[in-house]
């Protein structure tokens, strides 16, 4: 199972990297749930870091709509992490009907490269998942949806992704649990969902605020669930 964790500073990526988890979501801003990081910062976490990093591409927090100069900055942005040798990128956009903007994700695609893209969790903001979930599908270069099921945490949508995990088991998609994760729940999302993949923000933190350090102890007992499980 791929412990994905979310880092804000170079310290975070040492972090994650020395404690064992799997792979990084780099993110800036995360009192706003995350925006597009300072470029300087993405440059250095690649050089440190031995395990993969997606970065967030996410300009505002005003909404999951953008404006064509908006979806060109994103661009910009993409290009940019390309350059330094970045695993992926974590991007989402909707259209004023609340499905997916398929011509932004397309523009988004077509300056990837070779990059892994995660639609992060505008997922949660559609009017219909499985609508959504079915458009994704035929973009295979996104592999990962990052989600909560809808409104709350993992733990309050359980049946719902239930569900998306099995309409998506036989494509090429994953589908990533994130959202209200910690030590104390791990243990029974990953009994009722048994998910490729776990996303954590603040539950592999000693607090719970991004100003707290990575706690080594909350990775090595998710992994310690984790084998126990297998």
């Amino acid at each position: 199972m791929i412990i994905e964790g979310i880092a804000t500073s170079t310290q975070d990526v040492h972090d994650l990297n020395r404690f064992g988890a799997d792979r990084i979501e780099l993110c800036g801003e995360m009192e706003k749930d995350g925006l597009t990081p300072e470029m300087v910062l993405v440059k250095e976490a690649v050089l440190v870091s031995s395990i993969p990093i997606n970065v967030m591409i996410r300009p505002h927090d005003l909404s999951f709509r953008y404006t064509d100069r908006e979806i060109m900055q994103m661009e910009d942005q993409i290009r940019e992490v390309a350059s330094y040798g970045t695993n992926g990128i974590v991007i989402g956009a909707l259209a004023e009907d609340g499905r997916i903007d398929t011509n932004a994700l397309e523009n988004f695609i077509s300056v990837c490269g070779e990059m892994d893209i995660t639609f992060h969790k505008a997922f949660d903001a559609l009017n219909d998942q499985f609508e959504g979930l079915e458009m994704l599908l035929k973009y295979p270069e996104v592999k990962t949806i990052l989600t909560s099921g809808g409104p709350g945490g993992v733990t309050d949508n359980f049946e719902h992704l239930e569900r998306l995990m099995k309409e998506a088991e036989d494509a090429h998609m994953t589908i990533m649990p994130g959202g209200g994760l910690s030590t104390e729940n791990v243990a029974e999302v990953i009994e009722r969902l048994k998910p490729g993949s776990l996303h954590f923000g603040t539950g592999v933190r000693s607090g719970k605020s991004y100003d707290t350090e990575i706690s080594k102890e909350k990775i090595e007992f998710i992994r310690d669930v984790e084998k126990n499980w297998r």
